[in-house]
């Protein structure tokens, strides 16, 4: 993953911003996600299932969604807007399989 190919997103409203940022890129050429920072936001985690989180953020005029699930073994993460963008990130930016995973 290329460290020094760095991007910053930022949304802000009403009091409110939320920054997407992303480091470097996955082996398929997608930017990797870094981290999501909110500020004066709403933010709603759910547990699915066993191996399955969903949280909701709500800042800067933006409603994200956020699945945590595990896939062979592998943390995935999958981001969409709800706006009309309708955008979606899925990447894992691990190298390998969490430990215990063949177990």
């Amino acid at each position: 993953m290329d460290e020094t190919d760095q991007t910053e997103i930022k949304f802000e409203k009403d009091n409110s911003t939320l920054e997407i940022r992303t480091q470097g890129t996955l082996p398929d050429g997608r930017p990797a996600l870094d981290e999501i920072v909110a500020a004066g936001a709403d933010v709603h985690l759910e547990q699915m299932d066993h191996d399955q989180w969903w949280m909701g953020i709500e800042a800067g005029g933006k409603y994200f969604h956020l699945w945590f699930t595990l896939e062979d073994g592998r943390l995935c993460v999958r981001l969409s807007d709800q706006g009309e963008e309708d955008a979606v990130w899925e990447g894992d930016n691990r190298e390998r399989q969490l430990p215990g995973a063949d177990e």
